[in-house]
């Protein structure tokens, strides 16, 4: 069970992209447009409310607001209304939220954060410095999905009721993004915790926030509302009342939308939901290039695929384009490499490696024979879902096409992870997301050996090379030092192939056209505005 949590830790939902790069649908405009005051208007001419509930889902409810039992993206666009962090990544630059100003140390070991005196939990208590030791080290020690981030964290040390220093045994430039998301970096009541134990997050009594909003009512499996404090220290939110629900079908969520039952959808959209929402006059769509690699993984440790020159020929298999055209909807963009996403991406070494795979059957066809497996039975494994049951069956063909006797096998989603844990999946399409839009974050999960059998490291791959490399990158503080170890890193990943990065999602956010996303890399509701 430890292992399968740490596992569903970095198999979320895509992370919203760092920019907005287009919008559709009713015409609205996907930059911030907060209300003035008084009524808003629509983009469509609509006189909007701005007293009104609004109401936003995604595919699944939230069980827990303890962090401890947050396991997915749909949680945490439900605790990202109660949990403030210390600092925000927004738009791709990083804020301070409930930190005024923090400082980092030379060596990278101590980060010193000074609190916002004003801010004051739900409760109105102060949120002091050993709040911030309680929630990191809670974290660290209770919350196994997230816990990887604070491995190295030897304390955290309260200097004053606004001053708090985390120190930690290893330097990692990538940390910080990290720290900007609710799930490794919320602030937490202690005395909260103390007080309810092991009852605090199941009902909305037992809830302090620390952030905008506060939760008042909660319908197991249905819906929780929340509603904007007036007792919070930042901005107060445009949009002062709030409803989560779930709504796992993206056709039922297009007809939601349409109707008005909802005002934004969190889950992504594509394909035939996409194009029906883009002509609903009354729904906007925010468009965002996300860190969310589709890739086809190799099994590196037993198997086919544990000759390189196998790995190889699948390379050679693989038509990026045709991929994202057939199952992306031709929402995204090709990549060489994973999270090769340009400047968009802290530290991406953004370059073309001396070796690459341009789409040649005759090529991956030739490999094959070379090694004796022409005619191989191999079983391409996925879960029954989309887009990978697609994926898996594209994939089948591009097998077949260099001589192999592909088979696919789908399942249900908890039983394809864990038979990835144990090793037994010879070759699988899957996706990796990284929200902190960090290289040193992304290919720690990626290829780091430490993290087979327990995270991403999907391909079972175990390179002393590559840990060495990722531990440099990630420990040098000049960005330019890290590049040219990821540099390194990505020439090796070439020549050793674990896996083939196909193409980067682009999330298609869709939403009321009264409204506007301040950045769509945020769950935050408080970013969310009324559209004048």
């Amino acid at each position: 069970m430890k292992k399968w949590r740490r596992f569903a830790a970095v198999i979320l939902a895509a992370g919203m992209a760092v920019s907005m790069v287009g919008c559709g649908g009713g015409g609205s405009s996907a930059e911030s447009n907060p209300a003035a005051g008084g009524e808003a208007q629509g983009s469509a001419g609509a006189v909007t409310d701005p007293d009104r509930l609004v109401t936003y889902a995604s595919t699944s409810m939230i069980t827990n607001f303890d962090m401890k039992f947050i396991t997915s993206a749909s949680d945490i666009q439900a605790a990202d209304q109660v949990y403030d962090t210390l600092v925000r990544k927004i738009n791709g630059e990083i804020i301070g939220q409930l930190a005024d100003s923090w400082e980092i140390s030379e060596d990278g070991l101590q980060y010193t954060f000074h609190l916002n005196e004003n801010a004051v939990f739900s409760d109105g208590t102060p949120i002091t410095a050993e709040d911030v030791k309680f929630s990191t080290e809670y974290i660290r020690d209770e919350c196994e999905n997230w816990a990887w981030l604070y491995e190295d964290l030897d304390e955290v040390e309260v200097v004053d009721e606004h001053t708090a220093v985390m120190h930690f045994s290893t330097a990692d430039a990538s940390r910080i993004s990290t720290m900007c998301y609710s799930q490794y970096g919320g602030i937490f009541s202690k005395a909260a915790y103390e007080k309810w134990g092991d009852e605090y997050g199941k009902s909305v009594d037992k809830i302090v926030s620390s952030g905008p909003y506060v939760a008042t009512a909660w319908e197991e499996n249905v819906s929780v509302t929340f509603e904007a404090r007036d007792d919070y220290y930042g901005p107060q939110p445009d949009l002062k009342h709030l409803k989560y629900v779930a709504i796992a079908d993206a056709n039922a969520a297009v007809i939601a939308l349409q109707t008005g039952e909802i005002d934004l959808y969190f889950n992504p959209l594509s394909g035939v939901a996409l194009d029906t929402v883009r002509m609903s006059d009354n729904v906007a769509i925010t468009e965002a290039l996300t860190c969310r690699n589709e890739s086809v993984y190799m099994n590196c440790q037993t198997g086919l695929f544990t000759d390189v020159r196998m790995r190889q020929a699948v390379a050679y298999a693989i038509n990026k384009e045709e991929a994202l055209s057939v199952c992306g909807s031709g929402q995204g963009q090709v990549v060489i490499y994973p999270c090769d996403l340009g400047d968009q991406v802290t530290a991406n070494p953004d370059f073309v490696p001396s070796h690459t795979y341009e789409y040649d059957v005759e090529k991956g066809k030739a490999l094959v024979e070379e090694c004796g497996n022409t005619g191989a039975t191999v079983t391409i494994k996925s879960y029954n879902t989309e887009p990978y049951a697609t994926l898996s069956v594209w994939l089948q063909g591009a097998l077949n096409a260099i001589g192999l006797n592909a088979q696919v096998e789908t399942m249900e989603r908890s039983a394809f992870l864990e038979q990835c844990l144990n090793g037994e999946v010879e070759i699988c399409p899957f996706s990796w997301s990284n929200s902190t839009f960090d290289f040193g974050s992304a290919v720690t999960v990626y290829m780091n050996s430490k993290n087979v059998g327990i995270s991403g490291n999907y391909s079972q791959y175990v390179s002393e090379e590559a840990d060495e490399l990722i531990a440099l990158g990630n420990a040098a503080s000049d960005e330019e030092t890290r590049k040219e170890y990821y540099r390194q890193l990505m020439e090796l990943y070439m020549e050793d192939v674990p896996s083939v990065a196909m193409y980067a999602v682009t999330n298609a956010i869709a939403h009321s056209n009264q409204l506007t996303m301040e950045d769509a890399n945020s769950y935050e509701m408080a970013r969310v505005h009324w559209a004048q």
